[in-house]
């Protein structure tokens, strides 16, 4: 029984070629995408779970809050006494561990001569206890005992064979910053990428205890550098929640007495009310963290959800157009079916026949779609930067899955046009009639909107990306990034900058030269704090939390930023190298000046220092376009330094970074040129939107072929059903033009009812998606009349081949046996 109905299915995909190959494409591009997004989904929602008690781990975060309680800064580190204290204090903490990122430049040294130097970047001081928290695999040594010694490392796979080509290398020795002997002790395998960060060297944390590189007295005491990540295991069972609720009392009881003692708080300072601590789980910081100094660049739960519903829709138009072929060719099986009937074939038969015949046809898409995957998977991992993979090894739920849903796919495709073919009367249809033309129609055309709903709406929203991604290229930032190369300002650097100065501008391809602390399109993650300004004869609180930046006397001018009011810092000023402060426009106006230059001039205190407001700079942004610029104020403090920017003559690049190696390599000899260009710094900002815009491109575009495959079998069927009526209606006297409209006209009348319920659906989402970002384009009318039009002009342009072919037809061919 089950062969015969292969047999019929076969010879009815045969008989009827051009719409088995328009279902078998559709579900085949359909299914290989949906394969691709469930890759990168589940990847994705993947991260940090491979360790055994992964829904116990969490990390500790700290939140900072002006006077008015409004949050500055949320960080993804902690103060070094915290962790320890946090331990001590509750006794559902089963394991506390701290690391701390760290660059220091690595190398072998061998009978005086240094090799394989490297800025290692991924180097973190780490507790032996984190690798009690963390299930990370050691191919060698015990991290317990090999991590208690100070001065003592243990290297990832990758690092052991770039450095000594081997992983045979306990006991070999790197040098650290020129000055560092440090001991090899073990070595673990490369932490997978669906990790929130990648350790490449492991460092005793007890080296940290050495005064000359941190001190133990620094590490109990030091409430001010929050720069330690901070992890726990909690004890089984234990309420997060309810943990979290006791850290108010936790900082009051500990960092309340040390601001007062330390910090010069005044006696009514409430910790709990100016800095918080959070627990988040470790499973949440790769998409659901986007704190102000994540460790890697994490990924967005939000772009998950939407993948996977670009996924959902593009399956739905391949299941619709499947649906609405069918139905479609439905009457011309009516004769079939009736002889069917008419001869004993019971209802449940017939449906089950077409079933097979559904379900076949999903299985021969989910084959092309394997085959269209391969090439395309190799796309996705260049663009994501994973390493997905469709080999049965590893993904035997997802064969097994892809199989159900294939099977799935193939019967509710096929149970509505099994249901009315099976429905069709023997003796009508034998007649020449269904009797279901009407209903029919309806449903076809309610499938052909919503695929063209689903269509317009990644249209409007791929070009509202692509205007708001060419946005954020060319808003004016307020400072000139482009030609502006960055470098690090290493101590041994700081300490001869003056000369490194003198040498870099001896070449007249170099224009200027700056210290900051901070860069342009980086993150303020300095201090921050209360100003006090001048009111009359005193000064008094402004209410307005300034987020600081040390800069030199160059910074402004190699930047090209202008100045509102007042003056810009200077070299034959002697106050300016300490009491002197500019501030931006946006704390001006946040102080209730009602002109910049209100309180240039004028007394000024910030950070305990009294100095005089000497100018306003204008506004510019610092940070990304997600956020708003931030009242901001500028001073000169030598010992804040920690970036060189570098600005170039434009037509003299190549010369440029050639003279800047060279300089560079005559200070640092022992250090890679390490520069970056701040426009690509730029660029990353965005990467992200970057992605999106091209990922809406992609799916989109795939989207609305998959509905014009259907869209051309569906005119194909329905032309081929009118083409009497096309005859007579030339007999008539009709034209070419009113035939082409006639054949056109309901195809336009559905396009349009699909905009309608497109353009809000789009509009809600995409501001949505807008208000994540401090500055945005506004959603323009144009862009959904734009989309409206393109949507149109693609379906007719589907279908012309079609009704042209039609409306040429000698109406002889068509009436000859009427």
């Amino acid at each position: 029984m089950i062969r015969n109905y292969l047999k019929t299915a076969f010879r009815s995909i045969f008989r009827n070629k051009l719409t088995a190959f328009i279902n078998i494409a559709g579900l085949a591009l359909a299914i290989a995408a949906s394969l691709l997004i469930y890759l990168f989904v589940s990847n994705e929602v993947s991260y940090d779970k491979q360790h055994a008690n992964a829904d116990r781990i969490y990390r500790v975060t700290r939140n900072f809050k002006s006077p008015e309680g409004v949050s500055t800064l949320h960080l993804s580190s902690v103060a070094p006494p915290i962790g320890p204290l946090l331990k001590n204090d509750f006794g559902n903490i089963e394991i506390m561990a701290r690391t701390l990122n760290n660059s220091v430049v690595l190398s072998i040294e061998e009978n005086g001569e240094r090799s394989k130097i490297s800025q290692e970047k991924e180097l973190f001081m780490v507790e032996p206890d984190l690798f009690r928290i963390f299930d990370i695999p050691v191919i060698a040594g015990d991290p317990t005992s090999g991590l208690e010694r100070p001065f003592t490392v243990m290297l990832s796979e990758s690092a052991a064979k770039q450095y000594f080509e081997t992983t045979d290398v306990i006991g070999k020795h790197l040098k650290a910053d020129q000055k560092l002997d440090l001991e090899v002790t073990g070595i673990y395998k490369d932490f997978p990428i669906e990790s929130h960060w990648h350790p490449r060297v492991m460092m005793s944390f007890s080296t940290l205890n050495d005064s000359t590189i941190y001190g133990r007295k620094n590490l109990e005491t030091n409430w001010g550098n929050n720069a330690f990540q901070t992890y726990l295991l909690l004890e089984p069972g234990t309420d997060a929640v309810k943990l979290e609720s006791e850290f108010p009392g936790f900082l009051d009881r500990h960092y309340g007495p040390f601001a007062k003692a330390n910090y010069g708080a005044p006696e009514d300072f409430v910790a709990s009310k100016r800095t918080t601590l959070f627990l988040q789980k470790v499973t949440d910081i790769h998409l659901r963290s986007h704190l102000d100094d994540e460790i890697e660049v994490n990924g967005n739960i939000s772009n998950v959800y939407l993948m996977a519903v670009i996924g959902l829709f593009i399956v739905l138009i391949a299941c619709f157009n499947f649906v609405n072929l069918s139905t479609a060719r439905a009457t011309k099986r009516a004769k079939e079916v009736g002889m069917r009937k008419a001869v004993g074939a019971h209802k449940n038969q017939l449906i089950f026949q077409y079933l097979s015949e559904s379900v076949l046809v999903a299985f021969l898409g989910l084959i092309l779609a394997l085959v269209i995957a391969t090439p395309a998977l190799d796309w996705l991992n260049r663009f994501t930067g994973k390493a997905l993979s469709l080999l049965p090894a590893g993904n035997i739920s997802l064969y097994i899955g892809a199989i159900l849903f294939t099977v799935m796919v193939g019967i509710l495709a096929g149970l509505y046009p099994a249901f009315v073919i099976s429905a069709f009367n023997p003796a009508s249809v034998l007649k020449g009639n269904t009797g279901t033309t009407r209903s029919k129609g309806g449903i076809r055309r309610t499938l052909v909107v919503m695929q063209f709903f689903i269509s317009i709406t990644l249209i409007i929203s791929t070009l509202i990306t692509i205007d708001q991604l060419s946005y954020l290229n060319t808003r004016s930032l307020g400072f000139t990034k482009d030609q502006v190369v960055t470098l690090p300002l290493y101590r041994e650097l700081s300490n001869n900058y003056d000369a490194f100065y003198n040498e870099l501008v001896k070449s007249t391809s170099i224009k200027n030269v700056a210290l900051s602390s901070r860069l342009p399109t980086g993150r303020l993650l300095d201090s921050n704090g209360e100003a006090r300004v001048t009111k009359g004869d005193s000064l008094v609180p402004s209410g307005v939390t300034l987020k600081m930046v040390a800069i030199d006397y160059e910074f402004f001018n190699t930047y090209e930023i202008e100045m509102a009011a007042g003056r810009n810092f200077s070299k034959n000023i002697p106050t300016d190298d300490s009491l002197s402060f500019i501030i931006n426009e946006t704390a001006a106006r946040k102080i209730g000046w009602t002109s910049p230059g209100e309180g240039v001039d004028k007394d000024f205190l910030y950070g305990g220092v009294r100095g005089k407001l000497i100018g306003v700079v204008k506004d510019f942004h610092f940070e990304s376009l997600h956020q708003e610029i931030a009242p901001m104020i500028f001073f000169i403090r030598s010992g804040n330094y920690n970036v060189t920017s570098v600005k170039l003559n434009g037509a003299q690049t190549q010369e440029a970074l050639a003279h800047l190696e060279r300089v560079w390599k005559d200070f640092l000899p022992l250090r890679p040129f390490d520069y970056q260009f701040l426009n690509d710094r730029y660029q990353r900002l965005y990467l992200d939107e970057q992605k999106q815009g091209q990922l809406f491109t992609v799916f989109s575009g795939l989207a609305i072929f998959i509905a014009c495959l259907g869209l051309f079998g569906l005119a194909t069927f329905n032309t081929l059903q009118r083409i009497k009526e096309i005859g007579v209606r030339k007999v008539l006297g009709a034209t070419v033009p009113h035939i082409l409209m006639l054949l056109s006209r309901e195809i336009i009348y559905l396009i349009l009812a699909a905009n309608v319920l497109a353009w809000p659906v789009a509009w809600y989402f995409m501001n949505q998606w807008l208000g994540s970002f401090a500055y945005h384009i506004d959603i323009s009318v144009f862009t959904f009349i734009l989309a409206g039009v393109v949507a149109v002009v693609i379906a007719l342009m589907t279908v012309s081949a079609q009704t042209w072919k039609a409306a040429m037809t000698n109406p002889s061919n068509t009436l000859r046996y009427e």
